[in-house]
């Protein structure tokens, strides 16, 4: 089983964003990827790190079981539920769900934020040049 935690980092008075994600394949591989992007809402980062999460996901040969870990309640529920009201975000849910539903075998479960591992990921991202 794949295990993949993703979080965002957001700096309100600049409007960057940094997106991480921490991915422990079912052979103990560990890797760790960062993106840097700008203009999102807190919520908005976090679908574009599930986003973005899912698709390292897409890209592991042989794989066919994924946990997916979110601090995020709002994006969890919304995925659980495969309803987000807030339709300013549609694009970035619609993206999420598709690739989401896309895995062959998929869990997504709420943690709190200290058990998040790409949680410093993502600040170290929104620090990046």
């Amino acid at each position: 089983m794949v295990h993949i935690y993703f979080d965002a980092a957001t700096n309100q008075e600049t409007a960057l964003n940094g997106l991480g994600v921490w991915l422990r394949q079912t052979d103990g591989t560990v890797s760790t990827y960062m993106k840097k992007v700008s203009g999102l809402t807190s919520v908005q980062a976090e679908l574009a790190a599930l986003d973005f999460a899912l698709e390292h996901a897409h890209q592991l040969e042989g794989e066919t079981t994924f946990m997916i870990y979110s601090d995020a309640e709002t994006v969890v529920r919304a995925l659980e539920h495969r309803f987000l009201k807030d339709q300013t975000m549609r694009p970035l849910f619609v993206k999420a769900l598709t690739l989401y539903d896309e895995l062959p075998h998929k869990f997504i479960k709420w943690i709190p934020r200290a058990e998040n591992r790409s949680h410093d990921v993502a600040k170290r991202a929104l620090m990046m040049e």
